[in-house]
């Protein structure tokens, strides 16, 4: 068994190969063409898994075999889990994950290629500039504050004028700074029928954020120290669990506008 995933995930061709042929057969032109290769680097690694039945030749075409096929399937998600970890272990392994409900901990492969935005000291608390344009065009936001972010209102509310659906979760000291100091955005927020929540449980995320097109979470430490670090996916299926965690915390809130 040890010399199956040797040779699967030992080679990022073979790797590759095998999840461009889980979309269907291909002839060899399309396959240096998709993997950006020449027919000198990827016939060896063809020829490896063809000796181990993994793959099969048909005519000029190749495509996985039926045992092939049961291989990738299973691969497919480990192969999305270490995307998810890649280059962000430790932010995973030294953060507080228990926000993260034990239904989606088991579906966090869902999240795919991440990606960890260390904002400059001069930035500490500012919404990252290249995501605004994404966020402006978005149909949909739902976020969720534990803490109070400057730049929150604001957003919100140019998110609610631009006519997206919002969803807003708080925690209720979060909320009542917003309504009190910063009437002119909520008042906007009110009118343009932002869903309003307040959170009051004790297990929390620090913030995070989904919109049409990208998903942010940002988790406290073990300790339960702020860390102005956030890890991002654009992936379809990001968007899909992030809305599932969304979900979870507005079924655990109460709704107040």
């Amino acid at each position: 068994m040890s010399s199956l995933v040797d040779l699967i995930f030992f080679s990022e061709k073979r790797k590759n190969l095998l999840i461009q042929l889980a979309n269907g057969p291909m002839y060899i032109d399309e396959i240096k063409e998709t993997l950006n290769v020449k027919a000198c680097a990827v016939m060896p690694q063809i020829k490896k898994l063809k000796d181990m039945d993994i793959i099969v030749q048909k005519g000029n075409t190749y495509e996985l075999s039926d045992i092939g096929e049961v291989i990738v399937e299973k691969m497919l998600p480990l192969t999305s889990l270490l995307d998810v970890f890649d280059g962000n272990k430790d932010y995973w392994s030294k953060h507080d994950r228990s926000p993260i409900p034990r239904h989606l901990i088991k579906k966090i492969d869902m999240l795919g290629k991440c990606t960890l935005e260390e904002p400059d000291l001069d930035h500490l608390f500012e919404f990252p500039k290249h995501l605004r344009d994404k966020l402006d065009k978005s149909k949909k936001v739902t976020s969720f504050y534990s803490y109070f972010c400057p730049d929150c209102p604001s957003i919100q509310a140019s998110c609610a004028k631009n006519g997206a659906e919002v969803r807003l979760i708080l925690d209720e000291k979060v909320y009542n700074r917003m309504k009190n100091d910063f009437e002119e955005e909520y008042n906007t927020c009110v009118k343009n029928r932002v869903s309003l929540y307040i959170y009051s449980g004790k297990v929390r995320p620090s913030s995070f954020m989904v919109s049409d097109n990208f998903m942010l979470l940002k988790l406290f430490g073990k300790e339960g120290e702020f860390d102005h670090r956030k890890i991002m996916s654009f992936t379809p299926s990001a968007l899909e669990w992030g809305n599932e965690l969304a979900q979870y915390y507005i079924d655990r809130s109460e709704k107040i506008n």
